[in-house]
């Protein structure tokens, strides 16, 4: 009898196991392979080869560009060099990658940069808040934009208890900021479980000197943050839960969901198109060839663009798509004057003239 029972439950843990390992590669596009799109003449931007993660472009048109992330379960092709945050003038003909120099008394040697946000002061100073990650745990890091010199001068490291596996930051404000939980673990084994358990335990929060709270939670894998062109609106994508969430800011910083627009593809970051307003996407059209990297048959990379997103029904379209030829792991696109830089989590950036 005693044999019979553990047989028993042997065979219902294996088949929980089954239908659980099933139904992570339905949530990750296992088998999903990209017809090729690109919007006219494109081309890689010489000098960055180890990531591109995000991108934030200045009104100026100076391009902000994170790169060299170590992410646990991620490919990548420098894992003992430190990250570097690079700069691209997209107003030059032939725009190139320049290394921007940080200032002393900063630990560079375990730089870890994930996403960026920019932010502008009333005397025209600007600020990178570049979401860090020294020996694999979360902090915020404040730099001051030295325009001529070409450089980042470090003035703060914000951590708090509720700052955990930060993915993405917007700023709104000085030192006021949301920021998303991508994993509610951090340890990886139990980062794994909770994949396969599809737990929906990630949240957004929001940070001030004077308060700091979660202000939406019960995502599955809270990724990328932007904020509508009139400050209205958060946008949030889930990436696991393939979607994007709609938010409206409330008097108190609070969200509040409007709306969920579900697509078919895993959302990274999101960006804003300053002409128009509409959102654009960086995907990972099949995220199971991230997690199992193999060179011959790399992650493909896919960007959409997302009309009237307050609407009912939103215009979804693709702006770019490769199956990894040219480019792979896309995270981020950014346009600017008809111009557009897709970055990726691990790879190159791509340059292309709309």
């Amino acid at each position: 009898m005693g044999k019979l029972v553990a047989l028993t439950l042997l065979g219902v843990g294996l088949a929980l196991i089954g239908e659980r390992l099933w139904a992570l590669r339905r949530r990750m596009n296992a088998s999903r392979e990209v017809e090729p799109v690109e919007p006219g003449n494109c081309h890689l931007i010489e000098g960055i080869e180890t990531g591109s993660e995000d991108i934030d472009i200045l009104p100026s048109g100076l391009a902000f560009i994170s790169s060299g992330l170590k992410y646990p379960g991620m490919p990548s092709f420098a894992p003992d060099e430190p990250g570097k945050i690079f700069l691209i003038d997209l107003n030059e003909q032939n725009p190139r990658a320049q290394t921007l120099k940080i200032s002393d008394g900063f630990d560079k040697a375990s730089f870890n940069p994930h996403g960026i946000s920019t932010f502008i002061d009333k005397d025209h100073i600007v600020y990178l808040y570049v979401v860090n990650h020294p020996h694999m745990k979360s902090t915020v890091e404040i730099f001051k934009f030295e325009e001529q010199q070409r450089s980042l001068v470090h003035l703060k490291t914000i951590k708090h208890k509720l700052l955990k596996s930060v993915n993405d930051i917007v700023v709104l404000g000085p030192e006021q900021f949301y920021a998303t939980r991508d994993h509610y673990f951090t340890n990886f084994f139990l980062l794994l479980l909770e994949m396969l358990l599809d737990l929906h335990w990630t949240y957004v929060l929001f940070y001030s000197p004077q308060e700091v709270k979660v202000v939406a939670q019960g995502f599955s894998s809270a990724n990328g943050i932007t904020i509508s062109l009139d400050n209205k609106y958060i946008y949030v994508a889930d990436v696991a839960a393939k979607n994007i969430h709609v938010m409206k800011r409330d008097d108190n910083w609070d969200l509040t969901q409007q709306k969920v627009i579900q697509l078919d593809t895993l959302v990274d970051n999101l960006t804003v198109d300053p002409a128009t307003g509409d959102v654009l996407a960086g995907c990972h059209p099949n995220a199971m060839k991230l997690l199992i990297y193999n060179p011959e048959d790399p992650p493909g990379s896919e960007v959409l663009r997302i009309q009237n997103v307050l609407s009912k029904n939103p215009g979804v379209s693709t702006v770019y798509a490769n199956n990894g030829s040219v480019l792979q792991g896309s995270s981020v696109a950014s346009v600017y004057h008809g111009k557009l830089l897709i970055g990726t989590i691990f790879h190159r950036v791509l340059y292309c003239e709309l």
